[in-house]
């Protein structure tokens, strides 16, 4: 019996040589993940799969049921109870696997289970790709929020550029009501003088002077008019054209609009802004934009005119009148707030420009009237 002992320490031995079948491998760091591969699979191996037959409960029936439910075998409530329905699905799936029918779940039955999960098709990422579409409405919300802050920042210039026109008018008007007067009192004061001349025998001299001061006056006026019908029908037609069906007609209409300035350009303009496209409704405001700069100019140019006025009534209303432009014009600010919640990163950057240049208005208009207020606390 001693001599058995050596011979089956040398057998073991040897098997164990036969079974350990690993390669040399040529990096040390890769004997980590098997060893650790080894350890998992042998704690896996500690816990075989629970025995399962009818009367059982728990988690395991549980996880059953639900397999058996994904395989299409079982109906009922998972409710972790082995009654008879959960017996005739497993049944059921023992003949279709080629198994003994006797509904009761062991480690064969387990291994086929997790095998025919497994093998199931999964089509779960299939509709992954209808949340794209749903991306594409974004960019029209933000184009439509990004034009009515234009076309309320237009429609507030507009009405502003509309109430400077009437306040030039009127003051051309006044200018021209003082023109007319101080032209008549020199008239006046020639038609005096004229009927002591033939008394002193200059007679042909005056004869001379009336015919040429009478055909002085008709060659003036035929150029202005002319030139007046010349821009009136421009225009005319130009804002014609607008309602025209041929697109690149109406666009050269636009443009040729705000290269003109004409502020009856505004109202059609408008009207057209409704209706438009993109392309034009881009091409409108520029053309607003260019009548507006066009109509600011002859305003400054009033300004400083009625300022050198003798009469101080003058300077008084047109002081008054440029308070009410910028009070209009400040009524813009409340949409550029809005503009800066906006969702587009470049449409709050552009009402922050513009609340900005407004703000710098503000600031010149406060550090001009700041030493008004010092000479009068004086």
């Amino acid at each position: 019996m001693r001599l058995c002992y050596p011979s089956i320490s040398i057998f073991t031995f040897c098997i164990c040589l036969g079974l350990y079948q690993s390669p040399a491998q040529p990096a040390i760091p890769e004997l980590n993940p098997k060893i650790l591969i080894l350890a998992q699979t042998s704690a896996q191996k500690v816990d075989p799969p629970p025995l399962l037959k009818p009367g059982s409960t728990g988690p395991d029936v549980q996880t059953l049921q639900t397999q058996l439910k994904e395989l299409g075998y079982y109906n009922g409530a998972v409710d972790g109870q082995f009654t008879e329905p959960t017996k005739i699905a497993v049944s059921q799936f023992q003949t279709a696997q080629g198994l003994l029918a006797d509904g009761i779940v062991g480690i064969t039955t387990w291994k086929k289970l997790q095998a025919a999960i497994a093998s199931k098709p999964t089509i779960i990422t299939a509709p992954v790709p209808t949340s794209k579409p749903r991306v594409e409405p974004q960019p029209s919300k933000k184009n439509l929020i990004w034009w009515s802050v234009l076309g309320l920042g237009t429609l507030g210039n507009l009405v502003a550029v509309i109430y400077c026109l009437r306040w030039l008018h009127q003051v051309k008007q006044m200018q021209e009501s003082q023109a007319a007067t101080s032209n008549n009192k020199p008239e006046a004061d020639k038609h005096r003088s004229i009927p002591q001349l033939p008394e002193s025998t200059n007679n042909p001299l005056s004869a001379s002077n009336s015919p040429s001061v009478t055909t002085s006056t008709p060659k003036l006026l035929p150029a202005e008019t002319t030139s007046r019908l010349a821009k009136f029908s421009i225009v005319d037609e130009l804002i014609n054209d607008l309602y025209s069906a041929d697109p690149a007609k109406r666009h050269k209409a636009i443009w040729d609009l705000g290269q003109q300035g004409d502020s009856r350009a505004i109202e059609p303009l408008v009207d057209l802004i409704i209706d438009a496209d993109s392309q034009q409704h881009s091409l409108i405001l520029s053309a607003l934009g260019e009548i507006a700069i066009r109509t600011f100019k002859p305003i400054n140019r009033a300004l400083a005119i009625s300022m050198q006025n003798q009469n101080p009534q003058v300077r008084q209303n047109a002081i008054r009148d440029l308070t009410r432009v910028y009070d209009m014009m400040s009524q813009i600010t409340p949409i550029l707030r809005h503009a800066l919640e906006d969702t587009d990163p470049e449409v709050q950057s552009t009402a922050r420009y513009a609340l900005k240049q407004l703000n710098r208005i503000r600031v010149v208009s406060e550090q001009e009237s700041l030493p008004e207020q010092q000479e009068k606390d004086g």
